[in-house]
């Protein structure tokens, strides 16, 4: 594959857009015409954007650089876990020990909206 001066491309598609610019002011190009050219024109220069201007990182893959020089890819998800060396801890509980529980039935004693004693009233 050929290497390309994205200087002189870029600047061969400006002459020759200008050129049809000239034409269409002359009038000799139709409006049907004019209105084609002006869209390919515009894709041409997409096409350059989007060409000319992409540069691959360089890797491991691509490259002599041995993955431990090359910076980690951000684009690829990564699992949790996954970097990490050893065995995996679990930090939650293990799922086969005891809880135990005390529960504690304390007697009302006062009203906790009035604070009215309840020492009298009997409970059902």
């Amino acid at each position: 594959m050929t290497n390309l001066d994205k200087a002189s491309v870029r600047e061969e598609v400006g002459r020759l857009k200008s050129d049809f610019d000239c034409l269409s002011a002359e009038g000799k190009i139709s409006a049907e015409i004019r209105a084609l050219m002006n869209s390919l024109f515009m894709i041409i220069e997409l096409i350059l954007a989007i060409f000319l201007e992409r540069s691959t990182k360089k890797d491991s893959k691509n490259s002599s650089k041995p993955s431990s020089q090359t910076d980690k890819d951000e684009s690829a998800l990564s699992r949790p876990g996954s970097n990490g060396k050893g065995k995996n801890e679990n930090k939650d509980q293990a799922r086969n020990t005891r809880v135990k529980e005390t529960v504690t039935i304390s007697q009302v004693v006062t009203c906790d909206v009035c604070a009215e004693d309840l020492s009298n009233c009997c409970l059902r």
